[in-house]
């Protein structure tokens, strides 16, 4: 099987010793195991000759013993039809004398050439057998190379989506002198009534589309994401604190070309996951705010699943396609699909306890559907070139 070749281990070892925090570290540890694992099942080139070798002795050893059993039904065949051409000769002979004392003895000689015929039939029959039986060796044979070519188109197939994820982690978890950042914009040429000639808010490249579990300043309290129709059309909060974009503007943001999303998620423990998407768009308000959302990579596991496809609902208006109304159950806007495993706008608590499952920042893939987050950033980018 395949080991971490050298460059690879060189790699490793450079990113232990990198000034990464101890997540990060963690992060990159187990995208390097993972991706020596699914090395590590994928049959060689001498796996492939040693298989081939020991198929072709077993048939090898099958085709011998055949050549040996037919040269003994030859052999034997010649000596039976020998025998019956003589006895045959010999009661011909005695006929034409008429001894009808060897009467008796002609039908013997009759049955034992039947019984000469028939063992021999019977050994032709177990050698066909035999061919058969090689037949079905050679069959196999061939199953089980398949069967490790196909292991080994699979094992690629792993060994390469764990390289995206490493690509990935790589490129959005440290700087480079490479990638190219987007500048944050202005929202004057956007349809955004509430931040209408204001500066987007970026994280380099990434412009922010919601944030909560921003600090507050004593006596202030914390926007409120249980909002209507309009409120999440136009956007809503404060962009130095909790906001949410607006779905107009997102919509706008990511109308043309590819967008990619990134979500950072924080625990109440300081624990940090992120879930990448290669894919994100959100379709116009005909559509009801449609989401296209595909391509994870990540930690946090993709609780969006049950979102793709799906349109935007509020509680004043209900397109979940459910009987019940999922924003008016689980407090805030979203694209639910007979609800959802994740809503980034539900209300916010000051701990990870919920009063109720799944009515509070979640992240079910994570820490599941009780458990209420600290700290929530949605991003979007055009995808980095070169």
């Amino acid at each position: 099987m395949f080991t971490l070749q050298q460059p690879a281990k060189d790699f490793y070892h450079l990113i232990e010793g990198a000034d990464l925090n101890e997540e990060q570290t963690l992060n990159l540890k187990d995208l390097m195991e993972r991706l020596a694992a699914q090395l590590s099942n994928i049959p060689t080139k001498d796996d492939f000759a040693a298989k081939i070798e020991a198929m072709e002795m077993r048939l090898d050893k099958k085709l011998e013993s055949l050549q040996r059993d037919l040269e003994a039904l030859v052999k034997s065949d010649t000596v039976k039809g020998k025998v019956i051409r003589e006895e045959t000769a010999y009661r011909r002979n005695r006929r034409s004398m008429h001894l009808p004392e060897y009467a008796a003895s002609d039908y013997r000689l009759g049955i034992l050439a039947s019984e000469v015929q028939k063992s021999s039939f019977n050994e032709s029959c177990r050698f066909v057998e035999q061919l058969l039986t090689l037949q079905e060796d050679e069959i196999a044979s061939l199953k089980e190379i398949k069967s490790t070519s196909f292991n080994v188109s699979q094992g690629l197939g792993n060994v390469l989506k764990e390289f995206e994820s490493l690509k990935h982690y790589m490129n959005n978890s440290y700087p480079s002198s490479n990638r190219k950042s987007v500048p944050c914009m202005d929202d004057s040429d956007l349809s955004n009534a509430k931040f209408l000639h204001k500066k987007l808010v970026c994280d380099e490249e990434w412009i922010l589309i919601q944030q909560r579990g921003t600090p507050i300043l004593k006596g202030k309290g914390r926007t409120d994401f249980e909002k209507n129709w309009n409120e999440y059309e136009n956007g809503f909060g404060n962009l130095d604190g909790d906001f949410w974009l607006g779905l107009k503007t997102i919509h706008e943001l990511t109308v043309e070309g590819n967008t990619q999303l990134r979500v950072d998620l924080e625990d109440w423990e300081g624990n940090k996951k992120y879930a990448m998407f290669d894919t994100f768009r959100v379709a116009n308000v005909r559509t009801k705010y449609n989401l296209t959302v595909d391509g994870y990579t990540g930690t946090a596991g993709n609780s969006l699943i049950r979102s793709n496809g799906q349109q935007f609902s509020t509680y004043d208006k209900d397109n979940d396609g459910w009987i019940k109304n999922c924003a008016a159950d689980r407090r805030g806007g979203w694209w639910y699909g007979f609800c959802s495993d994740a809503n980034l706008n539900s209300i916010y608590h000051n701990s990870g306890e919920m009063e109720k499952a799944a009515v509070g920042v979640h992240w079910n893939d994570w820490r599941g559907t009780k458990y209420s987050l600290k700290k929530v950033q949605m991003k979007i980018r055009k995808p980095p070139r070169g």
